[in-house]
């Protein structure tokens, strides 16, 4: 059973993260005069879990074999949608607990079905975190996995196997500036993208709920009409490049910052158009 402890170890680290991300919206709650208690007590819950899988899986031996990296993977969408639900069960719009797994599952695997009935109702705290996890599950809790278990001194090379084809190649010499880069690059394309929208037309709040889940390329919005509410092509164009831009694979973001130019069209073509018209 001890080999199994990184797992739940992981578990615990994603936990206490999730939790964190659950005050986020207390500070929306605040500015829009919403404040009450279920962010709080959910993230409450949330952490306390995720210090109890930390605390008493300390001794683990830093290692995950491939059977082991299946099993977290499993696990941390699964911990993760049950934990992500608590705000819904915990908030005034009586949400039940299978309506609000599957909302919670639905943002979390960036599926972007929804069984709110009737959007523009909604608190700002409840759209804000419907917005977080979908932004969350866009870059993948396994992703979250390969990011924390460098930061750990976790090798992390089995569940890069699991998500990514080309598993035999190692894109940076060390995982960690791997963990750091894709960090930035998705907090950059979320940024960039929150800051269009903005000079497009949208008001702050709508800016940052639409950005993170275009970026996820999950599709939550704030509105019974998504896109289509705000009426405008320039926000539509600029919704399908940051969609474009947040589906390409953040191994191909990667190497092009590692000076790997050559993962890019345009550079085969240039090669082509030397080879054949060159004398």
């Amino acid at each position: 059973m001890s080999n199994y402890k990184t797992v739940f170890f992981t578990l615990g680290i994603l936990q206490i993260i999730l939790g964190i991300f659950m005050l986020l919206p207390i500070i929306i709650q605040f500015f829009y005069s919403e404040l009450d208690s279920s962010f709080f007590g959910a993230a409450l819950v949330t952490t306390i879990f995720g210090i109890l899988f930390f605390l008493s899986n300390l001794d683990h031996d830093k290692k995950l074999n491939l059977q082991q990296a299946f099993l977290l993977t499993s696990l941390s969408w699964l911990s993760i949608a049950i934990f992500g639900s608590l705000p819904f069960i915990f908030s005034n719009i009586e949400f039940s607990i299978t309506n609000a797994f599957f909302e919670s599952m639905s943002g979390i695997t960036t599926t972007g079905s929804t069984i709110i009935p009737n959007l523009e109702n909604m608190p700002k705290g409840i759209l804000f975190w419907r917005a977080i996890l979908q932004w969350l599950g866009g870059i993948g809790i396994i992703v979250m996995a390969i990011t924390l278990m460098p930061i750990m001194n976790v090798g992390g090379m089995q569940l890069f196997k699991i998500s990514n084809n080309d598993s035999s190649e190692k894109i940076l010499p060390k995982s960690k500036e791997i963990a750091i880069r894709l960090i930035y690059i998705y907090f950059g394309l979320t940024a960039l993208c929150a800051i269009s929208y903005k000079i497009l037309g949208m008001n702050v709040f709508d800016s940052m709920t639409h950005s993170m889940t275009t970026i996820a390329t999950g599709g939550f919005s704030n509105y019974n009409e998504s896109i289509g509410f705000f009426d405008s092509v320039y926000i539509e164009i600029s919704a399908m490049i940051f969609i474009i831009l947040g589906s390409l694979p953040f191994i191909a973001y990667i190497k092009f910052l590692s000076g790997n130019r050559g993962i890019f069209f345009f550079r085969y073509s240039n090669q082509n158009f030397h080879k054949n018209y060159s004398s």
